[in-house]
């Protein structure tokens, strides 16, 4: 498995936690001080961790394709 592979299934990973994050009257373990609530914070870092990983998959790719 490529490691652009991985770094696509960790941005999924990492997408699919941004929605749990976004989802109210669910336990989010990080969270604090009211763990039931909606967490935006959280949902937008998880996203933007989820974005950086899709484009470091993508140039990963790219250069193994060249090699």
């Amino acid at each position: 498995m490529s490691l652009a592979t991985i770094a696509w299934i960790l941005a999924v990973l990492a997408l699919l936690l941004g929605v749990y994050y976004l989802i109210p009257n669910v336990y989010h373990p990080l969270a604090e001080p009211d763990p039931m609530a909606m967490h935006i914070k959280h949902a937008i870092a998880f996203f933007a961790v989820a974005v950086v990983l899709f484009f470091g998959g993508r140039f990963m790719r790219n250069s193994q394709s060249m090699t």
